[in-house]
């Protein structure tokens, strides 16, 4: 089967998946070892760059339960989100196939990628970020109502997944 085909259903079930009311995602030790691995990396693909996002996701909800508030910090995720939008700033969406806006009213930068909107909340709008919030390069469009969240650890794990459907394609 085809990567990208493979990818759009999977995403599709976990959409689904996302918007019932008794699911809740499963977040393993492991994942969030891995993930705060991941996340000290740079991406230099668009599958890399998924990995990244669905890293920091998957922390992003992590740390809301119980059993990672001693392992996390929110100023150890926030750091990595605000190096990732520095970075955004500066790149061609089109070669990565994502794109990336900042609605300064509501302080929230959103990559959307694989028509996923993974969004940060309350970031620190420095230099760099404004410069580029008033460019012509932040075009805001509206959220699309899927709480990635929800799915953060399937997300997460499919991610890798993904990955390694890639580098078998590319050898």
């Amino acid at each position: 089967m085809n990567q990208k085909i493979w990818l759009e259903q999977n995403l599709n079930d976990l959409i689904e998946k996302s918007q019932g009311e008794d699911f809740q995602s499963e977040i393993t030790d492991d994942d969030v070892i891995t993930a705060k691995e991941l996340i000290n990396t740079n991406a230099y693909s668009t599958t890399e760059f998924f990995i990244l996002l669905s890293s920091i996701n998957l922390l992003n909800t992590a740390i809301k339960r119980p059993n990672y508030k001693n392992q996390l910090t929110y100023f150890f995720i926030k750091g990595h989100v605000s190096r990732l939008l520095n970075y955004l700033t500066s790149l061609d969406f089109n070669k990565y196939k994502l794109d990336f806006y900042i609605n300064s009213i509501d302080q929230c930068a959103y990559i959307e990628i694989y028509n996923l909107q993974f969004s940060f909340h309350n970031i620190n709008i420095n230099e760099k970020l404004n410069s580029f919030i008033i460019s012509s390069h932040n075009r805001v469009k509206p959220w699309k109502g899927i709480r990635l969240q929800k799915i953060a650890g399937e997300l997460f794990n499919l991610s890798l997944v993904f990955r390694e459907m890639s580098k078998q394609d590319t050898q």
